[in-house]
Order: structure tokens, then sequence, then C-alpha cells
């Protein structure tokens, strides 16, 4: 299973749909500050996106940087298991992306919703798809 994300940054609306979607599949609510993906204002320049980029993340760092092997990568899918993550934000740190933050004492990230992200069923305009699509 391809694990990639495809961008075309300048068809992003800004519209926080894919945050929204996502939120409500992780948690069952509507709240922003539950999504996996973040979408961030860089007005007059185009916005950025904020998602772990598995199959183009050289080498997944925030793997490494976890002290106590709460973030494991298998088949491109890289998953933070919440019941070993000590909150210490080593990976938030190591993320080249920003796309690991902290939601109270543990570490929050995209999973790629076991390989149909909700993100990309939600995005109109297309400004984010699966890699490949």
């Amino acid at each position: 299973m391809g694990t990639a994300f495809s961008f075309n940054f300048e068809k992003c609306t800004e519209c926080r749909r894919c945050m929204l979607a996502c939120s409500v599949v992780k948690t069952g609510l509507v709240r922003q500050a539950d999504s996996r993906i973040d979408i961030v204002t860089n007005w007059p320049e185009l916005p950025n996106i904020k998602v772990c980029r598995f199959d183009d993340c050289d080498g997944h760092p925030c793997v490494t940087a976890c002290p106590v092997d709460a973030i494991t990568e298998n088949g491109g899918l890289v998953l933070i298991d919440r019941d070993t993550c000590t909150g210490c934000e080593l990976c938030v740190d190591a993320c080249p992306f920003h796309a690991i933050r902290m939601n109270g004492v543990v570490a929050l990230k995209c999973d790629f919703c076991a390989g149909d992200p909700e993100c990309v069923k939600a995005c109109v305009t297309v400004a984010i798809a699966k890699g490949g699509e």
C-alpha cells in the first residue's frame, strides 16, 4: 500500500474541510484542534499543509527520536502508540514537516486512515490527494 499524499497548494482554499473530516473520524467531534492535518494560512503566499508525509519522509526521524519506541514504521505507515508515549516531545522537534503535535500529554499525528484518508475524501478542490492518484 502506498502511503503518500500529493499536494496542489494552489488549489487549497483554506476551507479546512479536511481538518474537520479528520477530527470527526478520529474523535467523533467537529473540532479542528483534534485534527491530524493542519492548514496554516500563509497569505499572501500559498497555505502550508502540515501532515505526515510517510513515503516522502526520508528516514522517518520521529521514529529514531522517540526514546521509548512509541513510534514505529510498518509497511509505510508511521504510527504512535498512545499508551507507550511519554509526552517528551522529541518527535515534535524531529518532524521535518511539523506534522506531529501534542494533545495533552501524548503526541498526535496522521495515521493515513488505514489507507483511505478522510482528508482526501473531504477535499473538494483536490488540493490533497493520495500519492499517484
